[in-house]
């Protein structure tokens, strides 16, 4: 891959990318700090990218997996003193109500077949546009349509069984 096919290709992923991460990780610093790491890699294997058929699906993915590794590593959290500085307490709780939220999701989505968990990811996390997903992936969009909506009753289903959320 040429800078230029990067520069045109995968720097316009970058909002994309960042909003995934913020999604799975709750954090705008952890997130923009995810995004760079992915950029750079993805900069340093630019060469291997030519074979690669969806380039966008190939960089969110490349994001939620490095959010899995972060989360998954025991890192230290802040004093409570500092959090409670930092925040009122409705913020808080409402912070982690979300984060919570999120996780179980991402959870349930992480159970569905492969094909429909990244469906359901690109959407829900990515943010992208049935059209957006089909390109991405492969799909025909009518495809990608029918397993958003059977990921979105699943997960309904998922939900209605239990007071999760």
């Amino acid at each position: 891959m040429t800078e230029r096919r990067f520069n045109d290709e995968i720097i316009p992923m970058h909002a994309a990318m960042y909003r995934v991460a913020v999604a799975i990780l709750g954090s705008a610093d952890d997130a923009a700090d995810v995004v760079q790491d992915i950029m750079v890699r993805l900069w340093n294997n630019r060469h291997a990218l030519d074979s690669v058929s969806s380039l966008s699906g190939y960089a969110i993915n490349a994001v939620r997996n490095e959010c899995v590794t972060r989360m998954t590593r025991t890192q230290p959290s802040a004093p409570i003193d500092f959090v409670a500085e930092k925040c009122s307490d409705d913020d808080q709780q409402a912070a982690m109500e979300r984060r919570e939220s999120l996780r179980i999701v991402a959870g349930a989505i992480q159970t569905m077949p492969d094909t429909q968990r990244q469906v359901m990811e690109l959407n829900a996390f990515g943010a992208f546009s049935s059209q957006e997903i089909a390109e991405a992936t492969g799909l025909t969009e009518v495809n990608v349509r029918a397993l958003l909506s059977r990921g979105r009753k699943k997960l309904k289903q998922l939900f209605s069984k239990s007071d999760i959320l």
